[in-house]
C-alpha cells in the first residue's frame, strides 16, 4: 500500500516521446531511483533506530538508548553526513530532473509543438487505414507549414539580423541547437554529481563517544561498540550511485556525439531524407534529383525539420516517418512544378511575341526535376502528372483484417487521437 501511494505521487515523471533513451537515463530512472531511495532512508532513520551499540553485560538494554547524550565529546571530529542522506537524494534528484523541465519549457516557445505531433506520429488508431491517412496527411501537411517558415541567417540582406536575434526561437535550428544544449547539460550534471558525492562523503577522521559513570566523584569512562545501521544501506547505494553516474556519463558523452554528427552536417541531413524516399519508392533515384534534395533538405525541411523527423522515426518507427517524409516530398515537387509551370507560361507567351531575350524571370527558372522536360511544349499538367506517378514503397503499413475492407474509403477526417474512442 505504502509502495503504490509513494509510486503514484511519482506520475509526473512519465516519459514523453520528446526525447531518446539517454535522456529518459537521467530525468527518468535516476531520478526515480533517488526519490525511492530517499523515502526508504528516512523511513529506516525516522521511523527506526538509525543507531544500533553493543554494551557491556552488566549494563541493562534500556542503558543503551543513552548513549552519547549528555557526554563531554571526546573525539574532534564527527560523522553525521548520514542524517542528510535523504535530503541529499532529493538535492541530487532534483538536478537530475532540471534539464528535461528547461527542454520542455523552452521548446513548446519555438512554434513546433513537438508534444502534440508526437501524439498523432503515435496515435494508436493509426493501425486502422482512414485514421492513418489521415494522420499522416495532416502531419505531413502541418510541419511542411512550420518549416518552411523557419528562417535563416543571412537568408536576406532586407531582414536586420538584430530582430533575428531577438526572434531566436524562430531560427530553422533553434530546437535542435537547444537539444544538443540540454544533452551538455545531463552531462555536466553527471560530472558535478560525481564531484558533489566524493564531498559528501569526505570524512578524514573520527570522534569516539565515552560511555561513563560516577563512583565515588570520579567519572569512570567505558568505551562503547555502535554502529550506524542505515550505514550500511546507504553504502551500497552510493557504490552504485558511482558505477550508475559513470556509465551515464560515457552513454550521454556518445549520445551527443551522435546527435552533433548527424544532425548538423548537411550530407548527414540529406542522407536521412535519402534513405526515407528510397523506402517509399523502390524506383527513387538519387542522381536524378540531386539538385532538388539539396534545396528540398536546406531550405524546405531545414535542420529543425530533420530533427523531428528523428523524433518521429524514434518514437513512431521508420514506417510513419517515411510516409510523411515522402508526402512533403511530394508537395515540394508539386510547389516546383507550379513554379515552373508559370515559367513555360512565360517562355510561351514571349516566344509568340518574339521576345524572348531578357524577359523571363529568374525566380521561376526551372530546376530540371527528373522526368520533366521545359523545352516549352509541355504543360503544367503534364509536369504535374509526371510528379504524381505511382510509387512502389519498401513498406507495409500494419493493418487489422477487418480494415482490409476500408482501404477504399476515402472519406478521412483529421482529428485530435483524445477525440477518438
Amino acid at each position: 500500500m505504502v509502495f503504490s501511494e509513494i509510486t503514484g505521487t511519482l506520475a509526473f515523471l512519465q516519459p514523453q516521446p520528446d526525447d531518446d533513451i539517454s535522456d529518459r537515463l537521467h530525468y527518468y530512472y535516476t531520478t526515480t531511483f533517488l526519490l525511492l531511495t530517499s523515502v526508504l532512508v528516512s523511513l529506516k532513520m525516522f521511523g527506526g533506530r538509525p543507531i544500533e551499540c553493543w554494551l557491556p553485560a552488566e549494563y541493562k538494554k534500556s542503558w543503551e538508548d543513552y548513549t552519547g547524550e549528555n557526554v563531554e565529546q571526546r573525539g574532534q571530529t564527527m560523522v553525521s553526513y548520514y542524517q542528510w542522506v535523504p535530503f541529499f537524494f532529493v538535492m541530487v534528484a532534483v538536478m537530475f530532473y532540471a534539464p528535461c523541465l528547461i527542454w520542455r519549457l523552452m521548446y513548446d516557445k519555438s512554434g513546433i509543438r513537438l508534444k502534440d505531433i508526437m501524439s498523432f506520429a503515435n496515435d494508436k488508431s493509426n493501425v486502422q487505414p482512414a485514421a492513418r491517412r489521415a494522420n499522416i496527411h495532416g502531419l505531413a501537411a502541418h510541419l511542411s507549414s512550420i518549416f518552411k517558415h523557419r528562417f535563416t541567417f543571412g537568408g536576406s540582406p532586407h531582414k536586420n539580423p538584430f530582430f533575428r536575434l531577438l526572434n531566436l526561437r524562430f531560427y530553422e535550428a533553434f530546437l535542435t541547437y537547444l537539444y544538443i544544449f540540454i544533452k551538455f547539460l545531463f552531462l555536466l550534471n553527471v560530472i558535478v554529481q560525481m564531484f558533489l558525492l566524493n564531498k559528501f562523503l569526505q570524512t578524514d577522521a573520527y570522534g569516539i563517544y565515552g560511555y561513563g559513570i560516577r563512583i565515588l566523584g570520579n567519572v569512570q569512562r567505558h568505551t562503547v561498540q555502535c554502529v550506524l545501521v542505515i550505514n550500511i544501506f546507504t553504502e551500497k547505494i552510493f557504490i552504485l550511485l558511482w558505477i550508475w553516474y559513470t556509465l551515464l556519463a560515457v552513454v550521454s558523452f556518445g549520445s551527443i556525439m551522435s546527435w552533433i554528427f548527424t544532425s548538423i552536417p548537411f550530407e548527414q541531413r540529406k542522407k536521412f531524407i535519402v534513405r526515407r524516399l528510397e523506402l517509399a519508392d523502390v524506383d527513387f533515384k538519387r542522381h536524378s534529383y540531386e539538385v532538388e534534395l539539396d534545396e528540398f533538405v536546406r531550405d524546405f525541411i531545414k535542420m529543425d525539420g530533420i530533427f523531428v523527423l528523428r523524433m518521429i522515426t524514434i518514437h513512431s518507427g521508420v514506417l510513419v516517418c517515411t510516409e510523411v517524409v515522402d508526402l512533403m516530398w511530394d508537395q515540394y515537387l508539386a510547389e516546383i512544378g507550379e513554379r515552373d509551370a508559370k515559367y513555360i507560361g512565360q517562355l510561351m507567351h514571349y516566344e509568340q511575341e518574339g521576345s524572348l531575350s531578357g524577359k523571363l524571370d529568374d525566380n521561376h527558372r526551372p530546376h530540371s526535376a527528373a522526368g520533366l522536360s521545359f523545352d516549352g511544349k509541355d504543360t503544367a499538367s503534364t509536369n504535374l502528372a509526371l510528379l504524381a506517378r505511382r510509387k512502389q514503397s519498401v513498406l507495409v503499413p500494419l493493418v487489422s483484417r477487418e480494415d482490409l475492407t476500408n482501404l477504399n474509403d476515402a472519406n478521412y477526417h483529421l482529428r485530435p487521437p483524445s477525440s477518438r474512442g
